[in-house]
């Protein structure tokens, strides 16, 4: 079964990198087609609306919190969250909540993509699919930019620009981000965790980890534990 509750209680593409680089690099066509995928396994397995209506409400918070974190304009984004937020209160069926699925995509890529200048995003998309697929082991900035035939000068000025931070700086973003997922659901160890992501040995990755989130691996993992 692949509906997207297989591992997970929710959707698992919330949690998947993967889904994460689609919304991130601004790719509608693929992300619709792994949800209208998704739907037809929603509809084959049966898959609760009261369960479909709680994820959906999660999704409407997760692109209103991209919208955001982009340093997009808010101007009309209280309006579009409230919108969705009512539909998917009041929808009654799973083929109405799978069509609100679909017209939130479209309205929150319309929000991201026709706020963020197109020569430049399409070069920070292609960086950021370069940081995606090499979330695990290491990678340098010049083989990033040699791969993709641009500039390291040209590479950091354009994603500086729209991102707001550094090319390395959004990696270890990225990392630490795998590392908390990887903490809290896998048996690894902390050394373990460390060589997968690439850091040079457990102590550079203690360190980074505790100045992205500020508490230790863990730390991290003991406190969440208790909630």
């Amino acid at each position: 079964m692949d509906n997207g509750y297989e591992s997970f209680e929710s959707d698992f593409n919330i949690f998947n990198n993967k889904v994460s680089f689609l919304i991130e690099s601004r790719n509608k066509e693929e992300l619709i087609n792994i949800v209208k995928k998704k739907h037809d396994s929603e509809i084959k397995d049966d898959v609760d609306k009261e369960h479909k209506k709680d994820d959906l409400i999660i999704w409407n918070a997760l692109f209103s919190r991209e919208v955001i974190r982009s340093g997009i304009s808010k101007k009309f984004l209280h309006i579009v969250y409230n919108k969705f937020y009512r539909e998917i209160k009041k929808s009654n069926s799973m083929l109405s909540l799978q069509k609100i699925e679909l017209d939130m995509i479209n309205e929150y890529f319309d929000l991201l993509i026709n706020e963020t200048e197109i020569t430049e995003n399409f070069v920070v998309n292609k960086i950021l699919q370069s940081l995606y697929l090499n979330i695990e082991g290491q990678i340098s900035l010049e083989k990033i930019c040699e791969k993709l035939n641009i500039s390291v000068g040209y590479a950091s000025y354009c994603f500086k620009k729209l991102k707001g931070i550094s090319i390395m700086q959004y990696l270890r973003k990225i990392k630490i981000e795998r590392a908390k997922t990887l903490l809290l659901t896998s048996d690894k160890t902390i050394l373990e965790i460390s060589i997968l992501l690439g850091f040079y040995d457990q102590s550079h990755f203690t360190r980074t980890f505790k100045k992205i989130t500020g508490m230790s691996p863990k730390e991290y993992k003991n406190k969440s534990l208790l909630l």
